[in-house]
């Protein structure tokens, strides 16, 4: 691949479409790493001292990230798209992708609490990952029939700002994913979920949840009209969760390791972010 710098002559579609975030994006995000790697050089200014400079600028690093996050390819391809070696590919991707998530990071957990949004909706996002060594029926989705990862992603209905991504266990209920992490949302927020949260109004009063049609009994004119209002409220976190899946890494089968994923997504959920220009 040509390096950044002969790219900008490309088309925004076709950009965007390489690296899945925008030209401006990519620029304040640049900006951000480069004062962040400025800034831990004047704290800890002997660190890289006898170190050897790196082989590519830093543009051609968060490139490296973002194309293997959009497109997803295996480090033995990504070696010989940037002509590096797949070591060094692989070295570059786990530093740069933890860079990013510390300048690009979500709301605080705290922020649901102090300045809460007046809408929040909140869903589940299930991924297929390879077949685990080990605990493989802990990740084994009922309803999907074979291994998967869970991310539960809450967003603010007026912004579509991401506000929290939480993972589990392909095994575990859509709510048994929010009581484990006991996320604690303002009580004046409305919460839209959909069926798989039945109960969540006990532990948040301020929830709307659909109807659920009991064996034997048919819903009313009222219930589907309900229902009906609802999804067109809740269509706003799907297109956000589309946007989502634009990087492939949270689309395709994730090949990376479980202790990762939790950062994988929020790397996501951060770039996401920078669409709806939620400069965090």
């Amino acid at each position: 691949m040509k390096p950044f710098n002969q790219l900008q002559s490309l088309t925004p579609n076709k950009f965007k479409r390489l690296t899945g975030i925008s030209k401006e994006n990519f620029e304040h995000l640049r900006c951000k790493v480069e004062d962040y790697k400025n800034s831990q050089k004047a704290i800890n200014p002997l660190t890289k001292r006898g170190r050897k400079p790196e082989k590519i600028f830093i543009t051609d690093c968060i490139l490296l990230t973002l194309y293997y996050m959009r497109h997803y390819p295996t480090f033995n391809n990504l070696c010989s798209v940037f002509g590096i070696s797949e070591s060094y590919c692989q070295k570059i991707y786990s530093r740069y992708a933890r860079i990013v998530a510390e300048v690009k990071t979500l709301p605080n957990r705290k922020e649901l609490i102090n300045n809460p949004p007046n809408t929040l909706i909140i869903d589940v996002s299930e991924q297929p990952i390879e077949r685990p060594v080990k605990h493989q029926k802990d990740f084994f989705s009922g309803k999907k029939s074979r291994h998967t990862i869970k991310a539960q992603l809450i967003i603010c209905a007026l912004t579509l700002t991401i506000m929290s991504v939480i993972c589990g266990k392909g095994r575990q209920h859509d709510f048994s994913v929010f009581k484990i992490n006991r996320l604690f949302i303002h009580p004046k927020s409305l919460l839209l979920a959909d069926s798989g949260y039945q109960g969540l109004q006990k532990l948040h009063k301020n929830t709307n949840l659909p109807h659920k049609k009991k064996k034997g009994c048919a819903l009313t004119a009222e219930q589907k009209a309900h229902n009906k209002a609802l999804s067109k409220q809740r269509i706003f976190i799907e297109n956000v969760n589309r946007r989502c899946k634009v990087f492939r890494i949270v689309k395709e089968v994730y090949r990376g390791k479980h202790k990762n994923y939790s950062l994988t997504w929020r790397l996501v959920a951060a770039l996401v972010n920078l669409r709806y220009d939620c400069v965090i």
